[in-house]
């Protein structure tokens, strides 16, 4: 039976949520309210409950999961970096994913506020890799947005083009949707599709719904993507590839470790494709986001969690992102714990130099 809809004053709702976090009960509280407000229809123990729900739908209310600084100061003294470009948040497996995205979204409204303070234009652009990670990054992000205060007008940008056909919420452009109209400057999408030969690739950036959003790309200010992991049979990229028949294998044995944006890096650098190869049509190469991860005021926050499906970490593909100098390519990095953890173990094998 459908869930009924709650028509209800959201200051009546702020106070339950506050009463309730102060420690009463739910008889207390709605005691308390009825003796505070006027209400056309007094609370009882029952009505409480209800309220607390809408409290979060709300958006009155976050849950945030705890973050291991302890573990975020050990990885950036182990690879070199400021511990306040990493955070580590502890999560209990792939089923807490869309914590590690809503801390992200936290460090996103940060920079936001921040790039704003320095910009004259007026504007901050965002641009949004795709897949399940941004996906989830961009549901807590929009009502976070809804409800803060000093949150500068935005332009919204699609990095990549295309996503799988069944699965088209993992597009960068579905996620434009999630975000508080009042606060869109302008959306601008990349329409092509997903994987293209590497020798075509010239030739679509100059086509209509493509030329169009390289021809703004300059206005990105701020990136957020995820990132993927050759290893992993649930990869996206991966999936895409080998439906255009390419062999994962010999990808592999050939030294593909990852993707950030849908791009293919080793455990040097960046993956030098051959004419004949397939790739992903996306606004920025590599080298690309390490140029914008070291520019002034701007950013490229890369989240690395745990896959949603089988639960691999992204320890291995994650860790030339953090001792390749040409793939120092995000400024800011939000992982879950078991990769962190991961990380500070001795690397296996498997990807040894």
């Amino acid at each position: 039976m459908p869930r009924k809809k709650i028509e209800a004053n959201p200051d009546v709702v702020f106070l339950v949520a506050q009463l309730f976090f102060e420690g009463l009960s739910m008889r207390e509280i709605a005691r308390k309210v009825n003796s505070q407000m006027k209400l056309a229809k007094p609370l009882n123990r029952e009505s409480v409950y209800p309220l607390l729900a809408e409290a979060r739908r709300l958006n009155l209310v976050r849950l945030l999961a705890p973050i291991e600084q302890k573990l975020a100061t050990e990885i950036a003294g182990r690879f070199g970096f400021d511990e306040r470009q990493i955070t580590v948040v502890r999560t209990q497996g792939r089923h807490f994913n869309e914590f590690v995205a809503a801390e992200a979204a936290e460090v996103a409204l940060r920079l936001l506020r921040e790039v704003a303070s320095s910009s004259p234009k007026g504007w901050v652009g965002l641009g949004l890799g795709p897949g399940r990670a941004t996906l989830d990054f961009s549901r807590y992000l929009g009502p976070l947005l809804q409800s803060a205060i000093n949150v500068p007008p935005l332009k919204l940008f699609a990095i990549c083009a295309g996503s799988p056909a069944r699965s088209p919420e993992y597009s960068s452009t579905s996620f434009f949707n999630l975000f508080p109209a009042q606060l869109v400057k302008e959306r601008i999408g990349l329409f092509a599709e997903t994987v293209v030969p590497c020798s075509d690739f010239e030739k679509i950036k100059k086509r209509p719904g493509v030329a169009e959003a390289f021809a703004a790309r300059d206005g990105i200010d701020i990136v957020v993507t995820s990132m993927g992991d050759f290893y992993d049979e649930d990869d996206l990229l991966s999936t895409f590839l080998k439906q255009a028949g390419t062999d994962l294998e010999d990808r592999r044995r050939k030294g593909w470790i990852g993707s950030v944006q849908y791009r293919p890096f080793s455990a040097s650098g960046p993956i030098e494709e051959r004419s004949e190869d397939m790739r992903a049509v996306t606004l920025f190469e590599l080298d690309d986001f390490a140029r914008l991860a070291q520019t002034k005021h701007r950013h490229v926050l890369l989240i690395a969690r745990q896959c949603g499906h089988c639960g691999k970490t992204r320890a291995a593909a994650l860790r030339p992102l953090l001792e390749a100098p040409r793939l120092r390519l995000w400024s800011e990095l939000v992982m879950d714990e078991a990769t962190a953890r991961e990380l500070l173990q001795a690397p296996g094998s498997r990807h040894a130099r």
